[in-house]
């Protein structure tokens, strides 16, 4: 057998990885709804069995704390599968490049921040950084990523965004924030979907987020890194082809 060149064997891994999130995002939630429509049922069930038979209350409250942890998960999954299904709109979705100032996004974006955040402080460049990206999709980038530095920041998070100017007309952009940092040997997992590092009960989320801003990143010809410390703080940062202004 002919080994396929390098450049056309990753044309079919993407291709095959694409497919892959088309099909969970479309063939899973059929089955899920069964789950999710009937799982509430089977807790009405139980609840009436349990009021018709008083000597079976225990075996009842057993089966309706089952019946109450199917409706759980059945409700994380049905969010992880959207979460990909999302994942996969970005691989696919139609980019129209052209010059965006990433600074006037995030201002603009600031209001519905500090809507949720009404104690963050945000600190943004004064000039413009123009760069050659799809409008929609940095929106999406900025959003995840400020929304990401607030939520691990808060109750009072304080965030830095700085823009510098690199070689070959390319921008640096980055959000720095005050939050809980992590290990940076785990940095690498984070770029992955449903990658976690601390528990659900102190930061809520999937932990798809930075896996949309590396899809949506590299779909630009831009590199998204991050770097932090346990207790120090996190700095994501884009490196962007830059666009005349």
């Amino acid at each position: 057998m002919t080994a396929l060149p390098a450049a056309q064997e990753l044309a079919l891994l993407r291709q095959q990885h694409e497919a892959l999130l088309r099909a969970i995002a479309h063939d899973l939630p059929a089955p899920l709804r069964h789950i999710q429509s009937f799982a509430p049922l089977l807790v009405e069930s139980v609840q009436a069995l349990a009021a018709a038979a008083p000597h079976a209350q225990e075996a009842a409250a057993d089966a309706l704390e089952f019946a109450q942890f199917m409706q759980q998960g059945a409700q994380r999954m049905g969010q992880m599968v959207q979460a990909l299904a999302e994942l996969s709109r970005a691989s696919r979705a139609t980019l129209t490049p052209q010059a965006v100032d990433a600074v006037a996004l995030c201002r603009q974006l600031l209001p519905t921040l500090l809507q949720q955040y009404p104690q963050a402080g945000i600190d943004l460049p004064s000039q413009p950084a123009w760069l050659q990206a799809d409008s929609r999709a940095l929106t999406q980038v900025l959003q995840q990523l400020l929304a990401n530095a607030c939520k691990f920041s808060a109750p009072a998070p304080l965030l830095r965004v700085q823009a510098e100017p690199l070689a070959a007309g390319r921008w640096r952009l980055s959000v720095q924030d005050n939050g809980v940092g992590f290990d940076p040997a785990q940095a690498g997992q984070l770029f992955r979907p449903f990658a976690r590092l601390h528990r659900e009960s102190q930061f809520p989320g999937l932990g798809c987020g930075l896996a949309l801003v590396q899809v949506l990143a590299m779909r630009h010809g831009a590199q998204a890194g991050i770097t932090a410390q346990p207790g120090g703080g996190c700095r994501v940062s884009l490196d962007w082809p830059g666009a005349d202004a």
